[in-house]
């Protein structure tokens, strides 16, 4: 393979970024100077993203297993055995695969809800859409184009916030959903507990939510530094290099074991939270409630988090090394047939 030459400007960004690295406090300031930008380009109608972008360096085949996999989380966490009216999709990105999973399952309608407009490769899209239909014998749209924006039963809300949508959704009191799903994407919401309780009085009784949400830094300061670098920044200063990017809003496992708390009293909403990963030891498959997490791999998480309290921002100081060392979780909630209305 012929490599191309590196540029001035290609060194001189390497050298930066490696400053950068060598340096948590300037890069936290570098996240805000560059949250500042992105605000701005919002306000002036500019919506693409990279982010969530997870498909464009998937080859089809991996695409459509990445595809599968979220929507059998779904039926494997969130004890789904029927489908059936109006779904939503939180954080979809740049394909609508576990869309017409749904749909094909038995909903009538799937609405994608996302903040951003994902860069996508349209031929890419057509690709891994008509993989999934041979697969899964899904039907052919009208004409057999497999086109993003004319996929029968699949709505596209983009630009607009999840916390936002649901509560204007709420206020107006339709639609309402039988089943909100969304993976890695509440980290990423500015008011996330605000969604849920919207997404809460959206739901039809019976219907349910299923999130799962990744309490991680995404990148932002590891592999350099250690995993819980990001809780060391003070709150008005981490809000500043976060609201209008997307990047993790640090609303950990204590502040949703609140929200489950408050939904069940003041809706009678069923919640479970299900432990899919700690710091340092990945990913817990098959995914547990915590008491059932191996007290091995628990004890060494919180071992890690004990090294790095002395570094976390006012915030942090009062929450529990157990709580902290949960780097990530499955929501599932179910509002009931009769009783307490969500307000």
């Amino acid at each position: 393979m012929i490599v191309p030459p590196r540029t001035g400007f290609t060194r001189a960004k390497g050298a930066v970024k490696a400053a950068l690295d060598g340096w948590p406090a300037a890069k936290a300031l570098a996240y805000a100077v560059d949250d500042l930008g992105r605000g701005l380009g919002q306000r002036l109608g500019r919506i693409q993203s990279e982010s969530g972008s997870t498909h464009r360096a998937l080859a089809v085949e991996e695409s459509v297993g990445y595809v599968e996999a979220v929507f059998q989380d779904y039926l494997t966490y969130a004890g789904l055995d029927r489908f059936g009216g109006t779904a939503a999709e939180v954080g979809p990105g740049d394909n609508a695969g576990v869309g017409l999973l749904l749909r094909a399952a038995g909903c009538e309608t799937v609405e994608l809800i996302d903040r951003f407009r994902n860069r996508r490769s349209l031929d890419q899209q057509r690709r891994i859409y008509q993989a999934l239909a041979d697969r899964h014998d899904l039907p052919s749209p009208p004409g057999g184009n497999w086109d993003d924006e004319q996929l029968p039963g699949i709505v596209w809300r983009l630009g607009s916030s999840a916390e936002g949508y649901f509560a204007q959704r709420a206020r107006d009191g339709q639609p309402r959903y039988d089943l909100i799903v969304s993976r890695a994407a509440l980290e990423h919401l500015y008011d996330p507990l605000g969604a849920i309780w919207s997404m809460t009085a959206c739901l039809e009784p019976g219907g349910r939510m299923a999130h799962k949400i990744d309490f991680r830094d995404h990148g932002m300061f590891t592999p350099v530094h250690p995993e819980l670098t990001f809780l060391r920044y003070p709150a008005p200063l981490y809000r500043q290099m976060t609201r209008r990017s997307g990047r993790p809003n640090r609303v950990l496992l204590h502040r949703y074991l609140s929200l489950a708390e408050e939904l069940g009293r003041s809706s009678g909403l069923k919640v479970t939270i299900l432990v899919t990963s700690l710091v340092g030891e990945g990913e817990i498959t098959p995914h547990v409630p915590f008491a059932a997490v191996p007290p091995a791999a628990l004890r060494r998480a919180v071992q890690r988090v004990e090294a790095e309290r002395p570094h976390f921002a006012a915030e942090f100081t009062g929450v529990s090394s157990e709580d902290l060392a949960v780097t990530g979780i499955f929501w599932v909630a179910v509002r009931p047939r009769y009783g307490p209305s969500a307000s």
